[in-house]
């Protein structure tokens, strides 16, 4: 369940997550290191910090991160003339990703 505090919404699902779309919120849980950005998964929720580097020492364990929550349309994976995939993705998905991302304690 969501519940704010005076200057953002704390969220912890899917559900909760796109209705605060354009808000400023808080999510919590373990931060993984990603090439596209560092993400904070709880559950089914997975947020992307773009703009973002988590200290390594929170990679790997439970962490807060607060911004402006988007969804984005996922790049499409780029593959060169002689085949190589570069960054993206196989598929047509989308992305919680978090603006002005920074670490809460």
């Amino acid at each position: 369940m969501s519940k704010s505090t005076s200057t953002s919404t704390v969220i912890t699902t899917n559900a909760e997550a796109r209705a605060a779309v354009g808000k400023v919120v808080q999510v919590s849980g373990t931060i993984h290191r990603e090439k596209l950005g560092d993400t904070v998964n709880s559950g089914e929720l997975s947020v992307r910090c773009p703009d973002f580097r988590f200290p390594e020492a929170l990679v790997n364990k439970v962490g807060t991160a607060e911004g402006t929550l988007e969804i984005v349309t996922d790049e499409a994976v780029t593959v060169s003339p002689a085949g190589e995939h570069g960054q993206g993705f196989d598929v047509e998905s989308s992305t919680f990703v978090l603006r002005g991302c920074t670490a809460r304690p």
